[in-house]
C-alpha cells in the first residue's frame, strides 16, 4: 500500500512544480528572443561543454531526451548550422554531433540573458548551504529514476 505524503513532503512538492514551472515558462520567453528553445540551448550549451563531437546517444543521455526526439532536434539545428552531425568514427552505425562556429555565436548570444534570469529568478538571494544541500537532494532524486529505469 502507498504511503501518503506528509504536510511538509506535499508543500516541498508542491513548490518544486511551481518553481520549475514558472523557471521554465521564464527560461522560454528569454531563449526565444534568440530562436531557441530551453531543449535546444540545452543541447547547445552540452555540445559547447564537451571536448569533441558527442555520439547522439550520449547527447541524448546528458539532456535526457529520448534519442528519437533528439534525431528531430538535431536535425532542426543541422538546417540552421548550429550543428554538424557525421558519421562516427568508432562505431560506423553511430553518429557524432558538433557544434559549429554559428552554433557557438548563438549561443554566445544567448548566455548572458540566461545567466542573468537564473540568478535573479533562482539563485540570488538563496544561501551556499541551501544550494548545496537542494543540488544533492535533486541528484539523488535524478539518480533514483533513473536507477528505475523511468
Amino acid at each position: 500500500m502507498a504511503r501518503s505524503l506528509s504536510p511538509d513532503e506535499l508543500a516541498t512538492y508542491r513548490a518544486l512544480i511551481a518553481a520549475g514551472g514558472l523557471i521554465e515558462r521564464a527560461v522560454a520567453a528569454q531563449l526565444a528572443e534568440h530562436g531557441l528553445t530551453a531543449l535546444q540551448f540545452s543541447l547547445l550549451a552540452t555540445l559547447s561543454g564537451a571536448p569533441g563531437p558527442m555520439r547522439m546517444r550520449d547527447l541524448a543521455d546528458a539532456v535526457v531526451h529520448s534519442r528519437s526526439g533528439l534525431t528531430y532536434q538535431v536535425s532542426g539545428l543541422e538546417r540552421r548550422g548550429l550543428v554538424a552531425r557525421t558519421a562516427s568514427a568508432a562505431d560506423e552505425r553511430g553518429v557524432d554531433v558538433a557544434l559549429t562556429d554559428a552554433g557557438r555565436t548563438v549561443l554566445a548570444a544567448a548566455f548572458p540573458g540566461h545567466t542573468d534570469l537564473l540568478r535573479t529568478t533562482l539563485f540570488d538571494g538563496v544561501a551556499p548551504e541551501d544550494l548545496d544541500a537542494t543540488r544533492r537532494t535533486l541528484e539523488r532524486a535524478v539518480g533514483r529514476v533513473r536507477a528505475a529505469g523511468r
